[in-house]
């Protein structure tokens, strides 16, 4: 029976924080695109540019992730403000959770 509930419990949190990311105000990706660039140092324009340079392909990665999966935007979305295919914004932000797993600075950002 601790087994069932532990796992309601999981569910309810999981929904609550996917209903939360859905009606929340989201900060514009706009906003995240100059924050990003604030914390690693380089030009927002770079971070939408088609560069494949390390730094600025892991700053792109850390932008969609944030985008898709803190803020809650849809990939289409982050997609269009990096002038990338839809497909490529989502793999991008699978890349970007390995990146923002290293900047600790950068975790108060999303909100």
């Amino acid at each position: 029976m601790f087994f069932y509930l532990t796992g309601v419990g999981a569910v309810l949190q999981k929904s609550e924080r996917l209903l939360e990311k859905k009606y929340k105000p989201k900060r514009t990706i706009d906003d995240l695109i100059a924050a990003v660039a604030d914390k690693v140092g380089i030009s927002p324009e770079l971070i939408c540019s088609g560069s494949r340079k390390k730094k600025i392909a892991d700053a792109r990665a850390l932008l969609a992730y944030l985008a898709v999966e803190e803020v809650g935007h849809p990939a289409a979305e982050v997609a269009r403000s990096l002038a990338i295919s839809r497909v490529n914004a989502g793999r991008c932000a699978e890349r970007g959770k390995k990146v923002f797993d290293n900047y600790e600075d950068l975790k108060d950002i999303a909100q």
